[in-house]
């Protein structure tokens, strides 16, 4: 695919800017291999659309924007285009840097702004098949289970968070001191019932610092195997083993948790958000709530209809 793509570049001299580009991705940005061919090929796309029209010295900002037209008639994925963009905002800097544009055809140009999916969520009672379920396990077995679900689910744990609670993580009896992304450190509460389990838990569980060792005592658990553990457990409660992973379970958390009255502001910090924008989404997929308070509040929620309008 390289060759075919270099190839392509050296039938026309005037792309040459192309390949120059190319080598300062390599030798001064020491950029991936993956990198520099992605951009690479958005390059000779764009380059071969422009072949009929002009040529990358007489660009002009609307030859841009009709190249970008093209790409939402192929309704690309957003993620797609604004990898493209990326390619040509970069080429067309290191071009005006190198002065061998005058102008930078790229310079009005934004990037599309990327929609956030809404996150997967299970309902209350999908959550309350799962910890039944648990009864079917051995004594240990279900110990263990039962603690990865109210953790996940209880305390809106990530995956990499769950697996590195080491023993001594427990403070006060009611919160655990967990290292989150960035290697930031914060506290969360714990749902009472957690207390008796880990508890119980220490006294089956092998000789270790971590709370879920692997076989290897010094290792913790990987999270290949949460993921297993989960889908064991959605098997047994008949739930469809596609909807559940560590990340779903995070998700009802929140979710949940604001249905039943939580504010953004302690939500933020117990999921270890750097931005209150990232908490707000869970406010578009909790509906209950805001259901609950337009028929408690509004004038004309509980209002009959006039039969005789």
């Amino acid at each position: 695919m390289q060759d075919n793509i270099e190839h392509s570049i050296k039938r026309n001299t005037e792309w040459n800017f192309v390949e120059l580009f190319m080598e300062y991705l390599k030798s001064e940005r020491n950029v991936s291999v993956n990198t520099v061919q992605s951009y690479m090929q958005d390059l000779v796309e764009f380059c071969r659309y422009l072949e009929t029209k002009t040529n990358i010295t007489n660009l002009k900002t609307e030859h841009i924007v009709a190249y970008l037209s093209k790409l939402n008639e192929k309704k690309l994925k957003t993620f797609s285009i604004r990898r493209k963009l990326s390619a040509l905002q970069q080429f067309f800097k290191f071009l005006c840097r190198e002065e061998l544009l005058d102008s930078n055809p790229m310079e009005f140009i934004s990037q599309p702004k990327s929609k956030r999916p809404l996150p997967k969520i299970v309902d209350e009672e999908t959550i309350l098949r799962l910890k039944k379920s648990t009864n079917q396990l051995k004594y240990e077995e279900k110990l263990r289970a039962d603690l990865i679900l109210y953790l996940l689910y209880g305390s809106g744990l990530r995956v990499s968070e769950l697996i590195s609670i080491k023993k001594n993580s427990l403070l006060e009896s009611k919160f655990l001191r967990i290292l989150g992304k960035g290697n930031k450190e914060r506290i969360v509460p714990v749902a009472s019932a957690v207390i008796p389990l880990l508890e119980e838990w220490k006294i089956v569980c092998p000789e270790s610092v971590w709370i879920f060792p692997s076989p290897d005592p010094t290792k913790h658990i990987t999270r290949q195997r949460i993921f297993q553990i989960l889908k064991e457990i959605a098997t047994l409660s008949g739930v469809d083993t596609t909807k559940i992973s560590p990340h779903v379970l995070r998700h009802a958390f929140a979710t949940h948790i604001l249905d039943n009255g939580a504010d953004l502001l302690s939500l933020k910090k117990m999921l270890g958000h750097k931005d209150i924008a990232t908490t707000e989404i869970y406010t578009h997929v909790s509906k209950k709530k805001l259901k609950e308070i337009v028929e408690k509040f509004h004038p004309i929620a509980n209002q009959k209809p006039d039969p005789e309008q």
